[in-house]
């Protein structure tokens, strides 16, 4: 199981938050992303090509920053739900006090149980994402057959 509870967790998917200073309202968050934080960001909010200003600083050269952004704190959630999904959790579940649970392939099935009981005997237990749509995070329009 791999859990996202903060900004730092969306590290290792490529979303580095830099600093809080950068927005003159202090609401946003500066951020640096990676190719991969790219895509996990485009996905989140269903654009094709999303142009990002230039990158502030380079990164790891094996996974080097491809741009910066501005996020405001209330898309942290949406943002680790796709950051999971899209990085190998068949599921992720949110929860009131551990954040979001991402439940990994190779998880035992009685673990999974456990944890599970866990965060719902404690009414803890938020929601299930998974890409259950007909056409995986969006859905195809039956009529037409476009996919959304």
């Amino acid at each position: 199981m791999h859990m996202i509870n903060s900004w730092d967790d969306l590290r290792p998917f490529g979303i580095d938050l830099l600093t809080g200073e950068a927005c003159g309202l202090s609401y946003r968050l500066l951020c640096d992303v990676t190719q991969k934080g790219k895509q996990t960001i485009q996905k989140a909010l269903g654009v094709a090509n999303l142009e990002l200003p230039d990158n502030w600083n380079r990164g790891d050269p094996q996974d080097p920053h491809v741009g910066s952004i501005m996020l405001v704190p209330e898309l942290f959630i949406p943002l680790a739900i796709f950051a999971l999904l899209d990085h190998g959790s068949p599921e992720v579940w949110r929860t009131k006090t551990r954040g979001l649970v991402g439940i990994e392939s190779a998880d035992a099935l009685e673990r999974i149980a456990a944890v599970k009981r866990l965060y719902t005997d404690a009414d803890n237990f938020v929601r299930r994402y998974a890409y259950a749509g007909t056409a995986g995070d969006r859905n195809r329009h039956e009529m037409t057959g476009r996919v959304m």
